[in-house]
């Protein structure tokens, strides 16, 4: 065998491939890249199949490579293959494929089949005998609000049952993957059954506590189950609005569907796409289909969907396969033909499946809700949904970035009274806590708006500093102050500050906590905090908390430099408060009088304001191609986005020396 293509082997026709040894049929898999990928974007892209697919099939082979990428081949092993090539196949020439640099060269697997696992059936059960009586009683045809969750996030599963009843729907369920979620749902009367899936149930109890999406491995296993599980409520004759634990509902989605210009659909999703002001003209197919809110119709054709879409996640070889991905893979496996208004026709193996494309301006996401605010424009739709995507704070036991943008929203209803009781601390009014907002128009160079974003985030970290000492020397729970943000958060690159897609974005915004603090610090493993308790800029807003808590407050200025000790005595007299709320708290605390409480204090304040992030990535006024990555060359010679980075370190305390005992 010739060196350049010792691991090639060479098969003609069907019958060679039926009389290779079981084991290497079973692992047979066909797939799908981009035209004209060179030698390293081709193993980049083919890299999880490399150890576990003996077999692997190439769609339209004679376009997908083109060769060695020459900046990159010190040993020659283009030439090489060259003159291998013409020593097997002859000398008349046969030319490789152009290349593409498919999006700079960030290539991957556009779709697969995985061949030898044809006609394995994953076994997901949710008997209609276990269902609660409630919905056992439903009839044929009845929308059906469904999430799914571990017990590890019942709460996140259990506040998304109390929105769905504030919206007046009183038909939902939650699919348990666990018996400590079944408990949740029986101590909170929800409605729930309990999934079962073989080996997928076998690997999520194995790992119990853990966020999921915190572990990339697992979470294909319970998109295995939950596909699974709409499978068997659509074979029960339900119609399934299938929702993330995230994806909240503000009102009733039912009568949307229910209206004749979507009655046909027999499946609707939402996009990721953040442009509202082009959606609205035409629905908008150039982001994927976001499964975290998906309407499916009980119908056939539905079922059949389903049934592949489960069986294409079970089998896939990439973990980065899970039920987005193969919801998007398998609809669009050829081009969505239009069929009229939001309606589509998608790919339903050889046959279609009508498919509506939810509006984005009633159906928002992490960007268009939480960063635009776009339901707070003139003459916004009324949304009926909020899916938390686009957010930046996972913690490895618990979502907290998406349950502070809930209570903020005040769409968290799972907190017990306690939480609405107490005292507290916050800065007085805007005046003292946000530096004189300045408005950024639409063509603010993004260096501008970077600039004043980094200098409100220094001095939100002082008024923060400074309050974090006065709670803890106060007993008082922190009230964050509001926060801005004068650049948004992206893992990609800007323009004037403003992702593509919402260029006509407000600046500034009001931040959700993770975009500026580092969410799961607040509330993990935090001594600090776990004595001062925190609350978010909007809670004396929300209607739970008591008139005696709301309308009993004092503004307090304090002197500059106060110890603990100090702090107490000029707060004594108002003991009986429920918020104090201090006016211009920059430098009023220094410390604490007992040196080792205020070196724990300088540590524990210290990692809680210290944000280490993605840098500032900005596309003004440079000349790099589309898809390049941000900050650094993907490749020796490629082009890349510039970035500034930030943010600073918080600055020390002012000095209290000489009253440390």
């Amino acid at each position: 065998m010739l060196p350049a293509l010792a691991a090639a082997h060479l098969f003609q026709g069907e019958g060679a491939l039926a009389a290779l040894p079981a084991h290497i049929r079973r692992s047979h898999v066909r797939v799908s890249i981009p035209d004209g990928l060179s030698d390293s974007e081709a193993a980049f892209a083919l890299r999880e199949y490399r150890a576990s697919t003996r077999l692997l099939e190439l769609e339209r082979a004679a376009l997908a490579f083109c060769g060695w990428d020459p900046r990159h081949d010190a040993q020659r092993l283009g030439v090489a293959f060259e003159a291998d090539v013409i020593a097997v196949l002859g000398d008349e020439p046969t030319p490789l494929a152009q290349c593409s640099h498919f999006h700079a060269g960030a290539a991957v697997v556009l779709s697969f089949t995985n061949i030898g696992a044809a006609g394995d059936v994953t076994n997901v059960s949710a008997p209609f005998s276990s269902l609660p009586a409630s919905v056992r009683r439903l009839p044929n045809g009845t929308d059906l609000l469904v999430t799914f969750a571990t017990g590890s996030v019942s709460t996140m599963a259990i506040n998304w049952a109390a929105n769905v009843r504030r919206a007046g729907v009183a038909d939902l369920l939650i699919g348990a993957l666990d018996a400590e979620m079944m408990e949740a749902c029986a101590q909170h009367d929800v409605p729930c059954v309990l999934i079962h899936g073989g080996e997928a149930s076998r690997v999520l109890a194995a790992a119990p506590g853990l966020n999921l999406r915190s572990r990339p491995s697992l979470y294909p296993k319970m998109s295995v189950l939950k596909v699974g599980f709409y499978n068997e409520l659509l074979r029960y004759g339900f119609n399934v609005w299938a929702c993330d634990a995230d994806a909240i509902f503000i009102a009733d989605p039912r009568p949307l569907m229910r209206s004749p210009a979507w009655l046909d659909a027999m499946l609707a999703a939402a996009t990721d796409c953040i442009d509202i002001r082009v959606d609205s003209r035409f629905p908008m197919l150039n982001c994927d289909l976001n499964t975290g809110l998906v309407y499916m119709r009980s119908h056939p054709t539905t079922i059949a969907f389903t049934a592949r879409w489960r069986e294409t996640i079970a089998s896939a070889k990439e973990i980065r396969v899970r039920d987005q991905a193969a919801f998007n893979m398998l609809l669009k496996a050829r081009r969505l033909r239009y069929l009229r208004g939001r309606l589509f026709a998608g790919a339903n193996g050889e046959s279609e499946i009508t498919l509506g494309l939810l509006p984005l301006s009633q159906f928002l996401n992490g960007h268009t809700f939480f960063v635009q605010h776009a339901h707070t424009l003139p003459n916004a739709a009324p949304p009926l949904s909020v899916h938390l995507t686009y957010q930046f704070a996972e913690g490895s036991t618990f979502a907290h970035g998406k349950r502070q943008r809930m209570r903020q929203a005040g769409l968290w209803l799972v907190d017990d009274d306690t939480y609405f009781t107490g005292r507290y601390v916050t800065a007085a009014s805007e005046s003292a806590n946000l530096l004189p907002i300045q408005s950024l128009g639409p063509q603010v160079p993004s260096s501008e708006a970077i600039a004043r974003h980094l200098a409100e985030a220094r001095h939100r970290s002082k008024i923060l500093r400074a309050l974090l000492g006065i709670a803890k020397a106060s007993g008082r729970t922190l009230i964050l102050p509001r926060m801005l943000c004068y650049c948004d958060y992206m893992w990609k690159e800007m323009k004037s500050c403003r992702v593509g897609g919402a260029e006509s974005m407000r600046l500034p915004f009001d931040c959700p906590m993770d975009h500026v603090l580092d969410t799961p610090r607040w509330f993990e493993k935090n001594e600090l905090l776990d004595k001062v308790g925190l609350r978010e800029p909007s809670f004396l807003d929300n209607p739970r908390v008591p008139l005696n808590v709301s309308g009993s407050s004092v503004s307090v200025k304090l002197g500059k430099a106060l110890t603990d000790v100090q702090v107490r005595a000029a707060l004594a007299p108002h003991e009986g408060v429920a918020v104090v709320r201090i006016e211009e708290p920059i430098g009023t605390f220094c410390g604490f009088v007992d040196r080792a409480e205020h070196v724990r204090f300088e540590k524990a304040s210290q990692r809680l304001l210290e944000y280490k992030r993605s840098p500032f990535c900005y596309e003004d006024g440079v000349a790099v191609p589309a898809y390049s990555q941000c900050c650094t060359p993907r490749k020796p010679g490629d082009a890349f986005f510039p970035c500034i980075h930030g943010f600073d370190p918080p600055e020390p305390l002012p000095s209290c020396e000489g009253v440390f005992r």
